[in-house]
């Protein structure tokens, strides 16, 4: 099943009663990542969520941070082919291949960003240029692996880079 849009999102927050959304709206969606692993996390969950239910990975994250060193960028940036073969007969994560080796690229993008900008999140938040979608997803799409359109959509948003789309109704603050 495909992810809700973003104000459906918000809809089934509102009504859902189910306590790893409710958790995930107020403890993460729209706020501003306070370090790089964090932030880092939060892009990295938005790759695995591609197609899939946000309950399917919600249920999965903490065997998501055992797999992935509790999404420590040096740690995971060095993760290796066999890694990636352990992480696909892992049954606590979503196995998919492409997935895997996109969030290891990413460390990989995240660790030089950190090198240019002193840390991601400095880069994310003050140095990324735009302050719009479109702009921020067009760089972001040529940065990262994994990165097509709603998967930017909804990590700026949930990460609190952007409060809502140019045009969309939707605003995660109300």
């Amino acid at each position: 099943m495909p992810e809700e849009t973003s104000k459906e999102w918000e809809t089934h927050e509102k009504i859902s009663g189910d306590p790893l959304r409710e958790w995930y709206s107020k403890e993460i969606w729209g706020q501003r990542a306070t370090n790089d692993d964090t932030l880092f996390e939060v892009m990295s969950l938005q790759v695995f969520q591609a197609g899939l239910t946000w309950r399917m990975v919600l249920s999965r994250r903490d065997s998501f941070r055992t797999a992935f060193a509790n999404w420590k960028i040096n740690d995971v940036a060095d993760m290796d082919s066999d890694d990636v073969a352990r992480l696909r007969e892992d049954p606590g994560i979503i196995r998919n291949r492409q997935k895997i080796q996109a969030v290891i690229s990413n460390a990989r993008v995240v660790q030089s960003i950190q090198n240019q900008h002193r840390s991601f999140c400095n880069w994310f938040y003050d140095v990324l240029q735009g302050t719009d979608y479109p702009s921020l997803q067009k760089e972001l799409r040529s940065t990262f692996k994994f990165m097509g359109p709603e998967i930017s959509r909804m990590w700026l948003m949930a990460s609190g880079r952007i409060s809502r789309q140019e045009g969309d109704k939707y605003d995660p603050t109300v």
